[in-house]
């Protein structure tokens, strides 16, 4: 009897214990439901708010760059077709002046630009230790080769140019190999080179080969000896090497290809020494107004479609891994590219600047 009883007991405890069970289970259903409700209402919202299309986004971008006119009138066309509702504006000049014009309207009524787009990285960065670059997290940025990207992604390389040399065709019948050209006794007086006082390329150039064993101020003194010629910029070095003013040249591959594709006489080399190489990077600039159209433009430049359309029809090799360069072109991992540390070069870039124009000018 008492094991029926103890067995009855038993039942009934049970009984009200899942009953007591039961009726919690119900409201906590009750709750997570309400609470799953809510969360998916918050969820809907914060996705329709993340698929807002781009396209209808309105705003203004003004670019501040020493991009040329010709590429920077096709990349105005080609994002009015894709972001008809942002206007688009540009002012260009060499990246040091550029560079001069930032940092005077810092001073005054601030800088009146919400992106940047230069030569060179240690411009950058001098612009980061300025705190003038905002922090921009590029979602394509695994596509992209490391070395072309800033570590705390305040500014992305756009294209790569490589430093190299060209000769007129039909003065020059061995192609040169080294840089060694430019100080030459045989090419005395016949050699052109753009100036690192304008030409952002030309001061990346100063900083990387005069870091080098090989070369260092040497080379420089040498090339002065030799009567080099020293003109604002690379397009200056193109027209005077294509009209035969000079037989020789010290430029960027993506404008020498250019020259050539539009018929110059000329032909590129890329020295046994390597290259120095520049990616023109871009940067949205701290504090502006106009942050979302800034980052669509950004994207847009860095984008894969954009990226192809420059290097098929400037020769601009893309720092990402799957663009081609246009045949004739190295591609990144064939060239023997020289690099030095940016932020050691921004930090002696402008005494190097005046030791040269105090070699050369004075």
């Amino acid at each position: 009897m008492r094991k029926k009883f103890l067995s009855a007991v038993s039942v009934f405890m049970a009984t009200v214990m899942l009953a007591g069970c039961g009726a919690k289970t119900n409201n906590e259903v009750q709750t997570t439901a309400a609470s799953t409700q809510t969360t998916d209402a918050q969820t809907t919202a914060a996705q329709a708010e993340t698929t807002i299309d781009k396209k209808d986004i309105k705003g203004s971008v003004m670019l501040y760059t020493s991009s040329g006119d010709d590429y920077m009138t096709d990349v105005i066309e080609l994002f009015a077709k894709e972001y008809p509702n942002i206007e688009l504006n540009y002012y260009r000049s060499g990246t040091e002046e550029v560079v001069s014009k930032i940092l005077t309207e810092q001073k005054s009524s601030g800088i009146q630009c919400d992106v940047i787009m230069l030569a060179d990285t240690p411009t950058f960065e001098m612009f980061k230790a300025q705190n003038l670059l905002l922090k921009y997290d590029y979602p394509e940025i695994d596509k992209m080769y490391e070395e072309f990207v800033d570590p705390d992604h305040m500014y992305y390389g756009t294209s790569v140019a490589s430093t190299g040399i060209i000769y007129n065709t039909t003065m020059v019948s061995e192609a040169p190999s080294s840089l060694t050209v430019f100080t030459d006794p045989s090419t005395q007086g016949n050699c052109v080179m753009p100036s690192p006082l304008y030409s952002g390329t030309a001061a990346y150039n100063l900083g990387v080969y005069t870091s080098m064993d090989n070369l260092g101020w040497d080379f420089y003194q040498a090339m002065k000896d030799n009567g080099m010629q020293v003109v604002n910029g690379n397009g200056g070095v193109i027209t005077a090497v294509a009209n035969g003013e000079k037989a020789y040249g010290m430029v960027l591959d993506t404008d020498s290809f250019k020259a050539i594709d539009n018929g110059s006489p000329i032909a590129f080399v890329y020295a046994e020494e390597g290259c120095s190489s520049i990616c023109d990077p871009i940067a949205i600039v701290a504090g502006t107004p106009n942050e979302e159209a800034a980052k669509i433009f950004v994207e847009f430049m860095l984008s894969r479609e954009v990226r192809e359309f420059a290097a098929q029809n400037y020769y601009k090799t893309a720092p990402r891994k799957d663009v081609e360069p246009v045949s004739g072109i190295l591609s990144i991992d064939e060239r023997k590219i020289l690099s030095a540390d940016p932020k050691e070069l921004y930090l002696t870039k402008e005494e190097s600047k005046q030791k040269f124009d105090e070699m050369f000018n004075k």
